[in-house]
Parts: structure tokens; C-alpha cells; sequence
């Protein structure tokens, strides 16, 4: 358009200075009409221009133009929360936040599910359910952004335990696998076994004393068990003792009396800020004495909407009221996630 602009002036000035030409010399019906041409190419001329002010580009410029604050921004889900499905597809810069440790106990019915997320970015998995909630655990996983598990955690060798763990183990990168030292001849065990096998992991042994070497101010450390045998295939739980600056949480897996006298005689430190109450809130679990020492703030307890045990028992929950401890359930709350930034625990 700007060409035909161009070329309608250059042919409205010819005419004009021709038709002056003429009007000089004769004045004559032929002057009259270039005249009348050179008006009309004119007039073409300023319209062609007027259309295109300033001599910009035509509609594939048009982007270019557009102010740069209507421009939309992308958007970052804030830290904990658990990523979409297309964010999933989409890697986003890693949830934790800063200094801040997460503790996600998982709403996985009944059975035991957690996963610790420390401040540097380590994943750790204590237990992953039942054979059934083995996907579950597996989704929640990813959409807690976990590319990996450095450390896998078995309590020990019950269904709703280690149930899901081959299904975890099979998915994820893994770092380490603890276990106590016992077994049980059940498929849901030997299937955890061959997991564990065809990553080509080692077993390491779970026992009183035994710490995991974290870093970043966190601890972890084995307070049971610290027997070579028990009757009560419950009381071989690893019980792990976590603290972070200030603030520490005991995992008791599915912990009996004998147990809980064993670790109260061991003189090791119990206090913990959060407890996970031990075999879902069972009678035989989560004692007097123990609860003293341990004297949480925080007690949650992983169990089963309407399941057949009559988990959490009444007189467990008795306890931990007269305790002062505030109580959260997976079976009325779903999962529960626990933030630690050192100084003070934040519950939901």
C-alpha cells in the first residue's frame, strides 16, 4: 500500500504540471481532464496513507504492539501443595519450601503410608499401605513431586504396612531400604523382596542405634527394635525418632507394650512433638507411661473409616485426651501434612 502511495503522488504532481502545461497554451477541454485525473490520483494518494499511520506493518505485526503487561505471567503453585495433572507434565521447581520439613501422612484406609520431605529436597517413605493402596501411594508420591526416594522404610512385615512398598520400590529411584531383621512367609513380603532384588538394593537392617545420615540438620535415628526376638511379630517395628532443630516426631509403626517398656528402659530420648500413635490407635498401643515420655502436642492416628478392628480404641483415645494431646485421624481428616520450620511444628 505504502508502494501505491507513493506512485499516485509521483502521477497526480506529472498531471498537474502537464495540465498547466496546457492550460497555458490553449486552455482547452483535454487540460480540464488531466486536471481532473491529477484530483482524483491526489485524492488516492492521502487516502492510501491515511489508512496506514506512521508506516507500520500490516495484521502480522499486530503482536508486536501489544503492551507488555497484558502479557500473562506464568503461574507456580505455592509450596506443599500437591501438583495437578498438568503440572505433572510440566516440571515446576521443587515444593519444599526453604528451611521447612514435611511430614505427609497419608490417607491410605487402613494401614500406615508417610512421607518425610526435608529442607534439601530428600524424600523418605515409611510404609505404603496395602497391596490395594499401592497405586495410591504411587499417585500421591508424584503428586507430591517425589522423582525419587532416597530412603524406603518398611516397619514391618504386615500387609497394611509393606503392602504397597514393591509397587513404590518398582515406580521410583530409590536411595536405601531398611527393614528389621524378621521376616513373614506371605506373598505381600516375598513380593517386597524381589522388588528389592530387581532394583538391585541391599537390605539395611533397622534396629535401635542405627541412624540415617541426613544432613541438613535433621536427624534420624532407630530406637527399637532392640530385641533378637519377639512374640508379637508388632513389636519388631522400626520405630524412627526424627528431629529438626527444635522439633522432633516419633514413627511407631505398629509398637506394642513390650515395645513401648523396652524403649522407656533403654533411656533414650522419646520426646516428641508430634506422635504417630502406634498400631492405629489399638488398646495394646500408646501406654501411660510411654505417652508421658514422649508428651507430644500432637498425636495422628492413620486408620480406616469403619474398619473391622474398632481402630482407634476408646480407651487410647481416653489417654491421649486426658494427655492434652490433639488428636487428628486420616479416617475423618484424609491426609495430614505436619510443617516443621525448626523452631515450632504447624499442624493443619
Amino acid at each position: 500500500m505504502m508502494t501505491l502511495s507513493i506512485l499516485a503522488l509521483l502521477v497526480a504532481v506529472l498531471l498537474t504540471v502537464n495540465s498547466g502545461w496546457y492550460f497555458i497554451r490553449r486552455a482547452g477541454k483535454k487540460a480540464r481532464r488531466q486536471a481532473l485525473y491529477a484530483l482524483l490520483a491526489f485524492i488516492i494518494s492521502v487516502a492510501a496513507a491515511a489508512g496506514h499511520p506512521g508506516g507500520g506493518p500490516g495484521p502480522s505485526g499486530s503482536l508486536q504492539s501489544q503492551p507488555r503487561s497484558q502479557a500473562q505471567a506464568p503461574v507456580q503453585a505455592p509450596a506443599g501443595t500437591p501438583l495437578s495433572r498438568e503440572s505433572q507434565t510440566n516440571p515446576s521447581p521443587r515444593r519444599e519450601e526453604a528451611g521447612k520439613l514435611r511430614v505427609h501422612f497419608l490417607d491410605v484406609g487402613q494401614g500406615d503410608a508417610i512421607l518425610v520431605q526435608l529442607p534439601g529436597g530428600q524424600n523418605i517413605l515409611i510404609d505404603a499401605g496395602t497391596n490395594e493402596a499401592g497405586p495410591v501411594v504411587v499417585q500421591d508420591l508424584k503428586q507430591y513431586a517425589v522423582a525419587k526416594l532416597d530412603y524406603v522404610i518398611g516397619t514391618h512385615p504386615h500387609e497394611d504396612h509393606i503392602g504397597g512398598l514393591d509397587q513404590v520400590i518398582n515406580t521410583f529411584p530409590v536411595g536405601k531400604v531398611y527393614l528389621p531383621r524378621v521376616t513373614n512367609n506371605t506373598a505381600s513380603y516375598r513380593e517386597l523382596l524381589l522388588a528389592i532384588k530387581n532394583k538391585g538394593l541391599k537390605v539395611t537392617e533397622a534396629r535401635a542405634g542405627v541412624s540415617i545420615p541426613l544432613g541438613d540438620g535433621v536427624q534420624a535415628l532407630f530406637i527399637n527394635p532392640a530385641k533378637k526376638n519377639y512374640d508379637d511379630l508388632n513389636d519388631w517395628s522400626a520405630v524412627l525418632r526424627l528431629t529438626y532443630g527444635q522439633t522432633s516426631f516419633l514413627f511407631t509403626g505398629d509398637a506394642g507394650s513390650a515395645a513401648e517398656e523396652e524403649m522407656l528402659a533403654s533411656h533414650q530420648p522419646l520426646r516428641a512433638d508430634v506422635l504417630k500413635v502406634a498400631h492405629h490407635g489399638s488398646r495394646t498401643a500408646t501406654g501411660t507411661a510411654f505417652l508421658k515420655a514422649v508428651a507430644p502436642a500432637y498425636a495422628v492416628i492413620s486408620v480406616g473409616k469403619g474398619n473391622d478392628y474398632g481402630h482407634p480404641h476408646a480407651q487410647t483415645l481416653k489417654r491421649l485426651q486426658q494427655a492434652g494431646v490433639k488428636v487428628y485421624r486420616t479416617d475423618r481428616d484424609g491426609t495430614i501434612t505436619a510443617v516443621s520450620d525448626g523452631r515450632e511444628v504447624i499442624m493443619p
